[in-house]
């Protein structure tokens, strides 16, 4: 029973931080499906596992918050992933090849340096992105920034 309720809540997070943050889930998904794991050992969790699993999660998850968005005016750009998807299929292939190679240990490492790099890039961004650059507060124009007089 306790189980069931553990993975229902760990969707519910997931689904959440990747609607909201588009961060895909697997950020949250595969450190929770290890320690998960570590709590029910019987469901043999590796890192392998959680990140396999965590992938199949995202499929269906994705679509509806990307349909979401869509229906609240948040328009796709098909064109983006007309061109992305093709990339993105060749690095699962790649990607599922190299993963059998690499150790647990390896895999985990490499992940934890990922969210390292992502955590930093994030917690920087307000001060390295350009002020003219944010979109307007809900219910303000955009300030246009200023012209260069035109020669006549």
């Amino acid at each position: 029973m306790w189980i069931y309720l553990a993975y229902l809540t760990l969707g519910l997070i997931a689904g959440f931080a990747s609607t909201l943050l588009g961060i895909g889930g697997g950020v949250v998904m595969v450190p929770a499906l290890l320690f998960l794991g570590r709590l029910f050992p019987d469901l043999q969790v590796t890192m392998k596992v959680a990140t396999v699993t965590s992938l199949a999660y995202i499929v269906p998850i994705a679509l509806s918050g990307a349909w979401q968005g869509h229906a609240s005016g948040h328009h796709i750009r098909w064109y983006l992933v007309a061109l992305a998807v093709p990339g993105g299929l060749l690095g699962t292939y790649l990607g599922n090849l190299t993963k059998n190679y690499v150790t647990a240990t390896q895999l985990k490492m490499a992940f934890g340096v990922l969210m390292i790099l992502v955590g930093v890039r994030l917690a920087l961004a307000p001060w390295t992105q350009k002020k003219d650059a944010a979109p307007p507060e809900p219910g303000r124009p955009a300030v246009q920034a200023p012209q260069p007089p035109s020669a006549p």
